[in-house]
């Protein structure tokens, strides 16, 4: 197997050890109550998640949202939202989800299933808040940089329903089985933590507008400097009826990575799955450990470098973003065509920023193509057009949307 290949099989593994089939023994092991049980689904695995709880348990009943365009065959309430920026559908998905908490009583048992991308697709401003200003201020944050962590800092004290709120409202008992595609797991930041205690405030939020500079500050602050609109304590009463596991993470898509081409004889690293950072400041520092290994050790079989987490780009002018593809040029840069290395880079959900593609490979070859095409690397990292870049020299991957979304995947390999 040639090493775009190898690497192209890598992410499919990767993939393949976040989708919804991870679900299966825990909704098989639902204990039975006297009261009724709801389902809400959401995130951009909510279509497979529906689907693999209808085989589970059959007709079952609440409420499933998922992005436009992803089809599901199921008993649920279905309403189809827009990410990454909220849509009509994302607030009346938010509203239908307090419903339906507001409907449980003390017997009574709420299962979410909750996969990365709910903070948009289920979106709903503070009471009195205006929908215009929460959309306003999410679109300046995406294009700030800010990581996803800040993103969903500022989103779950300016939110209808995230940072616990559902919870709050809720009386039954609050089952949570989550993928995570956050740094460090941290489930308070999946889907905004929707049905899990805040452990980050109204200051903090604050300080997150404050660093990047969000000029919307002056219009939030009568929200935010309220706490009548503060989020729930994590010592509130009601996240004593939660129960929450994560079913699909990061780490696990890397060993299953690793186990793939550890058995094709490669040697892997495990950098870490949780980088977070500048995606052209991060590719470069990898860029230097993999130029390390191929000029100063000697290697006697192919050796991986493999990280997951989640970088961001700063977007300018009229620039696309797609951090991974634009990780991917960075390292392309850094790299400067030396022999023996590739790399492949990309997000587990398949839409890299707000583009249909997941990322790009990239090889010793890569800056000989482009230049053949009469394309500039650095040109198109000034102006953030990875994805065209790779496009137009055949080396995007695109494998549509996957089910599933555990952050970035990168893979560099090194060959002897």
């Amino acid at each position: 197997m040639n090493p775009s290949d190898l690497l192209r099989v890598a992410f499919d593994h990767a993939v393949e050890a976040a989708q919804a089939e991870c679900l299966i023994p825990y909704l098989n092991e639902l204990p039975a109550i006297d009261g009724k049980t709801r389902f809400l689904v959401v995130g951009k695995a909510a279509a497979q998640h529906a689907s693999i709880a209808a085989e589970c348990l059959g007709d079952i009943e609440g409420l499933c949202i998922i992005p436009k365009g992803h089809q599901v065959s199921t008993t649920l309430t279905v309403i189809e939202a827009s990410h990454p920026v909220p849509d009509a559908g994302s607030l009346q998905a938010a509203e239908a989800a307090l419903a339906l908490a507001q409907s449980l009583g003390p017997d009574d048992r709420l299962v979410c299933l909750i996969s990365g991308g709910g903070s948009a697709l289920m979106s709903a401003p503070l009471v009195s808040m205006d929908a215009d200003l929460k959309m306003r201020t999410h679109q300046a944050l995406l294009a700030s940089g800010a990581t996803i962590s800040e993103l969903n800092t500022v989103r779950k004290q300016l939110s209808l329903v995230k940072g616990g709120r559902l919870v709050e409202a809720c009386q039954g008992h609050v089952l949570n089985f989550l993928v995570s595609d956050v740094p460090g797991d941290r489930v308070e930041f999946i889907a905004s933590g929707p049905t899990v205690p805040a452990h980050t405030n109204q200051s903090d939020a604050i300080e997150v507008l404050t660093r990047y500079q969000i000029d919307l500050l002056d219009e939030l602050l009568p929200w935010l400097s309220n706490a009548d609109y503060a989020t729930p304590h994590p010592d509130s009463d009601c996240f004593q009826r939660v129960t929450t596991t994560i079913v699909a993470a990061p780490s696990q898509s890397l060993k299953q990575a690793q186990a793939f081409l550890e058995s094709e004889g490669v040697e892997c690293w495990l950098l870490g799955d949780s980088i977070e950072g500048d995606s052209v400041t991060v590719a470069r520092v990898m860029a230097e450990t993999a130029l390390w290994q191929r000029r100063h050790r000697k290697l006697e079989r192919p050796l991986c470098l493999l990280s997951g987490g989640e970088t961001t780009v700063k977007v300018v002018a009229d620039g696309v973003g797609g951090p991974n593809a634009h990780f991917a040029l960075a390292l392309l840069d850094a790299l400067e065509g030396t022999r023996g290395i590739s790399a492949i880079v990309c997000d587990t959900d398949g839409v890299d920023g707000g583009a249909q593609i997941a990322g790009a490979l990239i090889d010793d070859q890569t800056l000989i193509k482009a230049r053949r095409h009469g394309l500039d690397h650095r040109d198109a990292m000034s102006r953030q057009d990875a994805h065209t870049f790779f496009q137009s020299i055949g080396q995007s991957v695109i494998p549509g949307p996957t089910g599933t979304n555990v952050n970035d995947f990168r893979a560099i390999l090194i060959e002897p």
